[in-house]
Parts: structure tokens; C-alpha cells; sequence
């Protein structure tokens, strides 16, 4: 099981006795003199943990071994150890030349190797005898999706992952780095580029089984690879990363497609948890007044789009809080009250929902004024916005609720006509219930 890091940031899959252990040793190997840490301290085990038990959470003041006095503690960079497997240790270090190769040129999120490191082990290994060199590029979809939905806590947890599928997909010898952002890369020494096509398959077969939140994780990857001495690596990395933003292009509808349907899905599910069967009688409710108002057939197409998903937002919160029976905390409102901007994000992000994002942002905005999250009022609401508040208001009146019971058709058209010009457009409350008597007529 993950310890949970003291900060976000903090890699927990990495040892933290290796950490402490080469912390120490550089410590020592540089023969620091300090009020806690002496360079006739030895780094056995045994010393280690005396050490890590006399500090308890104190700066150590880095001393120079001919100068008696602290030196100025400016450019900090903190460090985080376990004690006992369970508690940190907070040591502060003066510059980063005495860390420990392995903690400076590792992704403190992920793990991997970062750019640094990277680009060394490019030259290093940039020999003859090492061709044919390969480089896989990959770009991660949807982050900025799941940054925008879920959190950035969820997005770092999402490139953590891909992290790990990265490394279950590649051999020991391979050197995986995150190249910065959403972005990785492998160099794959003595590998063809048809090695390199197997390992791009078994890098995206291991994505499709995993997903974030709803989110599935793919990867758009590009390969490039040196065959000859005299080609350049800087023209083989351009050619892996021109690779991978043709895949980008190529599959971005399909991706895009594959991330829709799964929140669909998902949205799909928290529908039925309150209209059983009012989904289609829903749908044929607004069509109905669209056609009654007179709208033309796009905007009347827009309409029944944003019936169907103008609360998509809700994906992301509780079921337990969604059906609460109970009267709702402060904090629980205000995460309620987010999801008409959750929905406009998600929506914005798919080119056949862009249309409908600013009406479904504005869908708990009031016909007076007093709704959020912009205080629109009257006109400046979108039509279908107004429309579709009407038709899904009636809608939940008479569906069962798990804090409230229905009301009867005429006790919800009632409820209509009271909030006619309060909190409804009163044309469109006027078009909608002389639907209604017509038919009763």
C-alpha cells in the first residue's frame, strides 16, 4: 500500500530508506561538519537511524569544513524521509551539489528519469556500437480534461500512472524520462524501429486498461531512429516528435470520441438514479415547446443536446451526496453549485458539444437575476437555457426524489406559473402550460 506523501509532488512509490541512505551518505562522503551530523559519523544503519532520531524535524546548518560560521541558509531545497517507516524527517540542504545523482535527476511525480538526465544519457550513448538507437516520444490525452474536471490532484495521479504503464512496457535497459508536461520519452539503445513499433502496440494495449476517474488513459506516440553514425540525434528526436503530433492528429477525433462515450456513460448511469423512465418523455417535452416557440432546426438540435447533458458535471460528485436525504452542509452546496462550470468545461472540450457549453454554464441562472454563477438575467440567458429550465423544472417536480416526493402534474404546473418571471422566462411558461391545457382540453 502507498504511503501518502506529506506533499503533493512527492513521489511515494520511490524507496525512502534508498532516499535516506543516500542523503546520509552524501552527507558524510562530503564531510560536513553541522550541530547534528559529524563527518566521523559513520553511515551504518545503526548510525543512520541515531541520526535521523536526534534531528526531529530541525534545520541542519551546512557549515564549510574551514569556516566556523552558518553559512547563509539562502537557496533551500527541502527534503521529506520516513522515520520508522512511518514519520518524515525534514532536512534542509544548501545547494543541490550535494544531493545524491539519483534525487536530482528523477521526476519527483512520477519517478522517471527527467530532461536532465535524459539528454546525458543521449550523449553517452550516442555510439556506433549502440545503433540502431530508437526514441519513442508518447503525448498523454485528455490531461488537460481531467485538470479541468477532476483536479490537478487527479491529473498528477493520471501522469503517474502512465508512468508505471510506461514501465511495465519497457525493458530494463530502457531509459524512460518525462520530457516535461504531459509528455515522455524513451531511448531504446541497439532497438530497429520495428522493436520499437512492438513497443509502442504493447505501450498502448496496457492503456486500454486502465482509466482515471472515467477517463481513459491513451497515448499519442511518435518513433524516430538512428541507423547510420552520421545521422543526428537532435534530427531523430525531431523526427519522433513530428511522428507523434501526426498521431495526435490523426486519432484526435477517435480519441476524443473514446473520452466522450465514457463520460457519457457515467453521466448515463447518475441519470438513472432519478428519472426511471421520464428520459424520453423528457426529450419529447422539449422538442415540443422548441417547435411551439418556433425555433429553427439547429437551435432546436442544440436544444435537445443540452436536455440530454446540460448537468454532465455531476460525473464528479458523490452518489452518496448526489441521493443525500439529509439537509445539505455549506460545504456540500458550494460542491453543487460548481456544477454548472464543470459541465461547461467538459462540454467546451468536445467539438460537437462546444455549442451548448455557455447555455449549460448558464443553467441555474434565474429569469430576475438572483440564480449563479454570473447573476444573468432575462434575455442575456441563452433561449434554449430558458426553454430547457421550464421543460427539466416540470420534469423533476413529478419524479421521485430521494429528499423529496413528487408532485402531481397540476401541482407542478402550479409550481410553474408561481415562479413565472422569478425564476422562469413567463413566455415560455405561458407557451409550456398551454401545451398542457390543450391536451387536457
Amino acid at each position: 500500500m502507498k504511503r501518502k506523501a506529506l506533499k503533493r509532488g512527492f513521489n511515494p512509490t520511490v524507496n525512502q530508506k534508498n532516499y535516506r541512505n543516500d542523503l546520509l551518505n552524501s552527507l558524510n562522503q562530503n564531510n560536513f561538519n553541522s550541530d547534528f551530523i559529524h563527518p566521523a559519523v559513520q553511515t551504518s544503519e545503526d548510525n543512520q537511524k541515531n541520526i535521523l532520531n536526534n534531528v526531529e524535524k530541525k534545520e541542519i546548518p551546512l557549515k564549510e569544513n574551514d569556516d566556523s560560521r552558518d553559512q547563509q541558509m539562502d537557496n533551500q531545497v527541502k527534503f521529506y524521509f520516513y522515520k520508522d517507516e512511518e514519520v518524515f524527517q525534514e532536512f534542509t540542504i544548501k545547494s543541490q551539489k550535494y544531493f545524491s545523482n539519483d534525487i536530482v535527476l528523477r521526476d519527483s511525480l512520477t519517478g522517471l528519469w527527467n530532461r536532465v538526465l535524459f539528454e546525458e544519457e543521449i550523449k553517452r550513448l550516442d555510439t556506433e556500437r549502440q545503433l540502431p538507437i530508437s526514441i519513442i516520444m508518447g503525448d498523454v490525452n485528455g490531461l488537460k480534461l481531467v485538470n479541468d474536471v477532476f483536479g490537478h490532484d487527479c491529473g498528477d495521479e493520471f501522469l503517474a500512472d502512465v508512468a508505471a504503464i510506461l514501465r511495465d512496457s519497457c525493458r530494463k535497459e530502457d531509459i524512460i524520462a518525462r520530457w516535461g508536461g504531459d509528455e515522455f520519452i524513451i531511448l531504446l539503445p541497439k532497438t530497429p524501429q520495428a522493436t520499437a513499433q512492438v513497443v509502442v502496440k504493447r505501450i498502448s494495449e496496457n492503456c486500454q486498461k486502465g482509466k482515471i476517474k472515467t477517463i481513459p488513459i491513451t497515448i499519442s506516440l511518435g518513433i524516430g531512429t538512428k541507423n547510420h553514425p552520421g545521422d543526428q540525434m537532435k534530427a531523430i528526436l525531431k523526427q519522433a516528435e513530428d511522428d507523434m503530433y501526426h498521431k495526435k492528429a490523426v486519432e484526435n477525433h477517435i480519441i476524443k470520441d473514446r473520452l466522450f462515450t465514457s463520460l457519457k456513460l457515467k453521466h448515463w448511469e447518475i441519470k438513472q438514479l432519478f428519472q426511471k423512465e421520464g428520459n424520453t418523455r423528457n426529450l419529447l417535452n422539449h422538442q415540443e415547446l422548441g417547435k411551439v416557440l418556433h425555433l429553427d432546426q439547429q437551435t432546436l438540435n442544440e436544444l435537445l443536446l443540452l436536455a440530454a447533458l446540460h448537468d454532465i458535471g455531476k460525473i464528479t460528485v458523490s452518489t452518496h451526496l448526489l441521493l443525500k436525504k439529509e439537509p445539505l452542509t455549506l460545504a456540500e452546496r458550494q460542491i453543487l453549485r460548481r456544477i454548472p462550470e464543470i459541465s461547461y468545461r467538459i462540454l467546451q472540450y468536445f467539438p460537437h458539444t462546444f455549442q451548448i457549453a455557455e447555455a449549460a454554464l448558464s443553467y441555474c441562472e434565474w429569469w430576475d437575476g438572483s440564480g449563479y454563477p454570473r447573476g444573468l438575467s432575462k434575455e442575456d440567458i441563452p433561449i434554449i437555457t430558458r426553454i430547457s429550465a421550464v421543460v427539466n423544472s416540470y420534469d423533476l417536480m413529478i419524479q421521485p426524489r430521494p429528499y423529496k416526493s413528487p408532485l402531481k402534474p397540476q401541482e407542478a404546473l402550479t409550481e410553474l406559473r408561481n415562479q413565472s418571471g422569478k425564476q422562469f422566462d413567463p413566455e415560455i411558461v405561458k407557451s409550456f402550460l398551454k401545451i398542457f391545457e390543450e391536451k387536457v382540453g
